[in-house]
């Protein structure tokens, strides 16, 4: 059983979806999580992700973050570090939004790459340089995609995004592994989430049908890549990204299902 007793995790976009899987993961591993994003925060019906994992007896905190404002960034992780120091962070927040080059704006271009990119930056940056400063080592784990490791039609923005994520984890990976911080990606496939919903029935049906298991991920299966990344199982692993996706990159060829995608 992975142990993360004593450590603090720092998860964006942690209040739906795969980001909420992560954090209630990680919590039940033992991390103090502190889910960083624009909403979780500000739920006041007590089923906001921080107050779901004190419920199972974790230990849990929401901020109101904007990933995509750098100030905000380094405000927030000098808060949680200097409280709790930081020794996991997960960039999961994102944005999707479909559309060949032609079909997308400059506000859509602009919006896809300030929270993806820009924001895992940001707060890579932010959390690296508190884990270089506690010298105790860390890890940071980027949710890319598999539209960052292959084109995929119709989704300009969103492929060009994820790809700099894969190649920025490469990147810093390498760079800050001989300081014990294991930087790396996971690069989900479909997963049953609110930002999948945008595909239709008859185009989910093609794509269950050409993924080789013959389903999608549920977030928690995402979450189990994460845990395990976030964990000292993962201690020689740098700048690697992890396809969770069913054998889709290795089994399947290039869809074209864009025209059926709602924008």
């Amino acid at each position: 059983m992975i142990d993360l007793t004593g450590k603090t995790a720092v998860v964006t976009g942690g209040s739906r979806g795969i980001g909420r899987a992560v954090a209630t993961t990680l919590a039940a591993a033992g991390a103090r999580v502190v889910i960083a994003d624009r909403s979780d925060a500000l739920r006041t019906d007590g089923a906001s992700t921080s107050d779901v994992i004190t419920a199972a007896g974790g230990i849990a905190e929401s901020v109101l973050l904007d990933i995509a404002d750098s100030q905000q960034v380094d405000a927030v992780f000098g808060d949680v570090a200097t409280r709790f120091g930081i020794d996991i962070l997960v960039n999961n927040a994102g944005v999707l939004s479909a559309g060949t080059v032609l079909e997308t704006s400059d506000e859509a271009w602009r919006s896809i790459f300030a929270v993806n990119v820009d924001g895992t930056f940001f707060c890579t940056r932010a959390a690296i340089r508190h884990m270089v400063d506690a010298g105790k080592g860390g890890k940071v784990v980027n949710v890319a995609s598999i539209s960052g490791l292959r084109a995929n039609p119709g989704f300009a923005g969103y492929c060009a995004a994820k790809g700099a994520m894969v190649n920025f984890t490469r990147q810093v990976g390498i760079d800050y592994a001989p300081l014990g911080i294991n930087v790396n990606g996971v690069a989900p496939g479909f997963v049953e989430t609110d930002m999948t919903a945008i595909y239709d029935a008859s185009i989910r049906g093609a794509l269950e049908a050409q993924t080789p298991n013959g389903k999608w991920a549920d977030p928690q299966q995402i979450a189990d890549t994460v845990l395990f990344l976030s964990s000292q199982l993962s201690n020689h692993i740098c700048g690697e990204i992890i396809a969770v996706d069913g054998g889709w990159l290795v089994g399947t060829p290039v869809v074209p299902v864009a025209s059926a995608v709602s924008a």
